[in-house]
């Protein structure tokens, strides 16, 4: 099993950077690919693929690499235009619209004083393109080409042992936050463990606790010990099932609907941070080419054996763990300290998906960058805020800090003074002048709640930013790390901070952050990019309750028994919660009319713009085959083993006519079919000197390249789909037989 099955592919098409939603009043038809043509004021331009350079504050900046042939003239003139524009999501959650584009710098070495009027003409086509962009693709091409050049902040995580389970037969792990919490059950002998997703209680006349599994019940005198099937549960827990089906918090590991009940499989329950590997009979140790390294075939999670020392080495929310002997202790190994062959693993192998974990590779600088990207919005100013409290609201200091937050809440409050409180409320920065509210929407939030110590349970939330407002909304978004990545000091990105935080217990349970016990897995392939997901379906084991995950307790849902199979974190995005009516759909609206009244006031060149592009469709059908490379095409070159970073970084074949890019230095530059570089001039293109691919320019050509190479394996379409990514959480149920 290559690469592309163990992990879906979850970034989109670089070579599809910009989309638009087709409507009736437009008439260009964006999902031509690149480049595109376009006509204004006579001048027929050629617009190449954008290079994204940076998404901060909500704010995208690009440059593209354009052609201009004004009337009359016999060639054309090249040069690059740097634009900015501010991004908002669309209301599919896959895309975000570009807004306000404006011209930064524009550079046409042979006609130096046409080059604003070009860049403007170019930034107002690049407005009209903008209405639906990929932010995967985003993601990718910063990925790509800052992986060598941004450093984001490293979080003082923590990197404790778990319990690690392993099981040659299929089997599921339940968590209980600590020792039993136990409340009653009215009408019952039974008290209710309410400190787990699962539904446990315990029989105070026998001393038996009951788990609901399977379509059925399993008990055990001891709630981590040995649990087998109930021939006789008593008949008190048919009522405690039924209310706890009526409210949906609870994860009852019912075979998939219509399926029935399978041989029941070994439970663990741990009330310590575990996690569970499971493989399919004995490990399987298959040789990983080019390295002395076997990897366990017959298993999802990441189980490796390190021949020269007689090692085994796994994996779990990106951080490594090694022992001499599978039955006996495991301990924490830094991923810069991992043996050399680790960074030989080849990409296409079924072990490269480790390779994110592995510090210094260039997957692992990618994952860096991406995980740094954000998630943006425009959210309107009256959007509801809702804080649930169990009782009265209680908070408790931050250390080093002067804040304190809220612990019988699930939703991320903090109290910066008396009258001065904030909640974030799926990925939205509220306000209110006592914690009970009134909440609305914060256009400004205090620096010194994004020096929240990764210690404290609500960490996550200083993943959330505000970056600007308008008398209607307030543009906000966030980074994975409100799903719970961390860089780590080691160099890598990783799932969780590693704290063990002392949950709430009283009425309710109030789960906070958990770092182990998902099947956590993070991977940053040349077919896929950047992801991070778990096996956190019913079937498998338990689903994060907080924060962006879905809130747990509370006024947030429970997202327990919804389809929580092979999460992806990635393309889970918390804005799609608010709805239309909450977010910004103006400007969508407000493009589609300025299209309008172009094609009104510029009736030729709104004819000409339309003919031009159904003539390069028709004229470079072979461009267009290249530009929409799809997933088919991806696997064949990853069975085929004829895919790496090196040759896309060095190989045009796959670009068509999409060969030209935007220089760091405001020249434009063609990709020659041996991996050279070729400049424009006044006197047209002329071949780089032999040091230009040891250049700064060079280099990032190169950087830039592979990146539009390297989309075409990476998606089919144009950001659109909903994929899913498999986690590292083993196989667990065996053959599926608890998947939902």
């Amino acid at each position: 099993m290559n690469i592309l099955f163990r992990l879906t592919l979850v970034l989109a098409l670089f070579v599809a950077l910009f989309t638009t939603c087709v409507s009736a009043q437009q008439t260009a038809n964006p999902s031509q690919g690149w480049p595109r043509s376009f006509t204004n004021n006579g001048t027929a331009y050629t617009a190449y693929q954008p290079q994204a350079t940076s998404l901060a504050n909500g704010v995208l900046a690009f440059r593209m690499a354009v052609s201009a042939t004004p009337q009359g003239a016999t060639a054309p003139a090249f040069g690059t235009v740097k634009l900015t524009a501010i991004t908002s999501s669309n209301p599919d959650g896959m895309t975000v619209a570009l807004n306000e584009v404006s011209v930064v710098k524009a550079t046409f070495p042979s006609i130096p004083d046409q080059a604003m009027n070009y860049a403007q003409a170019v930034a107002a086509q690049a407005q009209l393109w903008g209405a639906s962009v990929s932010l995967q693709a985003i993601q990718a091409n910063l990925a790509v080409t800052q992986a060598e050049s941004k450093k984001p902040m490293a979080v003082a995580v923590q990197n404790p042992v778990p319990r690690i389970i392993l099981s040659q037969t299929p089997a599921i792990l339940v968590l209980v936050d600590g020792q039993p919490a136990l409340r009653p059950v009215p009408g019952s002998s039974l008290l209710h463990v309410i400190n787990t997703q699962a539904l446990i209680a315990l029989d105070q006349s026998s001393g038996i606790f009951y788990l609901r599994i399977n379509g059925g019940w399993v008990q055990s005198t001891q709630i981590s010990g040995s649990w087998i099937p109930a021939a006789t549960p008593p008949d008190s827990l048919t009522p405690l099932l039924q209310q706890a089906t009526s409210a949906g918090n609870v994860q009852l590991y019912d075979p998939q609907q219509g399926t029935p009940p399978s041989a029941t499989p070994t439970v663990y329950v741990s009330t310590v941070p575990a996690e569970l590997i499971v493989t399919q009979g004995a490990p399987d140790f298959q040789p990983v080419s080019g390295t002395q390294l076997l990897h366990a075939a017959n298993t999802s999670s990441s189980l490796f054996m390190d021949v020269a020392k007689q090692t085994y080495y796994l994996v779990i929310s990106g951080r490594w763990f090694s022992t001499q002997n599978l039955t006996g202790a495991w301990q924490y190994v830094p991923a810069n300290q991992l043996p050399a062959d680790f960074s030989n693993i080849p990409e296409n192998a079924p072990a490269g998906t480790v390779l994110a974990s592995v510090a210094g590779t260039s997957q692992s600088r990618e994952a860096i960058i991406s995980a740094s990207v954000p998630q943006t919005a425009r959210i309107a100013r009256s959007s509801p805020g809702i804080v649930s409290y169990d009782g009265e609201p209680l908070f408790s200091k931050i250390s080093g800090t002067d804040l304190s937050y809220a612990v019988n809440t699930a939703t991320p409050v903090v109290r910066v003074s008396s009258s001065r409180y904030y909640a974030v409320i799926n990925g939205v920065w509220f306000k209110a002048s006592s914690p009970s509210g009134p909440w609305s929407v914060a256009e400004k939030v205090p620096e010194a709640i994004y020096a929240i110590p990764p210690s404290c349970p609500i960490y996550y939330a200083t993943n959330v930013y505000v970056y600007g407002s308008s008398p209607e909304y307030v543009n906000v978004g966030y980074t994975p790390g409100y799903y719970g990545t961390c860089l780590s000091p080691e160099g890598v990105v990783v799932f969780g901070t590693g704290y063990s935080y002392v949950p709430y217990i009283g009425s309710a349970w109030i789960a906070p952050p958990l770092t182990y016990g998902f099947g956590t897995g993070l991977a940053c392939g040349l077919a896929t990019g950047f992801a991070f997901g778990m096996l956190a379906d019913h079937g498998w084991g338990c689903s994060p309750s907080w924060g962006a995950w879905g809130g747990g307790w509370g006024g947030n849902t429970y997202n327990f028994n919804q389809n929580w199979n092979n999460v992806n974190a990635v393309q889970n995005n918390v804005y799609n919660r608010w709805g239309n009516n909450n977010l910004s759909n103006v400007n969508r609206q407000q493009l589609q009319q300025d299209r309008q009244n172009f094609d009104k006031n510029h009736p030729q060149a709104a004819s000409d713009m339309n003919r031009a592009e159904q003539n390069f469709k028709a004229a470079h059908p072979q461009a267009s085959q290249n530009l929409h490379n799809d997933a088919a095409d991806a696997q064949r070159a990853t069975d085929n083993g004829d895919l790496s970073r090196d040759s896309l970084a060095h190989d045009s074949s796959h670009l068509g006519d999409n060969d030209v890019f935007a220089g760091r230095d405001g020249n434009a530059y063609r990709s020659s079919s041996n991996g050279a570089w070729q400049q424009h001039d006044n006197s047209g293109w002329k071949n780089a000197d032999n040091s230009f691919s040891h250049s700064d320019v060079g280099h990032d050509l190169d950087n830039q390249r592979f990146a539009r190479n390297a989309g075409s394996f990476r998606d089919s379409g144009f950001g659109g789909g909903n994929h899913s990514f498999g986690g590292g959480g083993g196989f667990r149920g065996g053959g599926g037989a608890f998947r939902r």
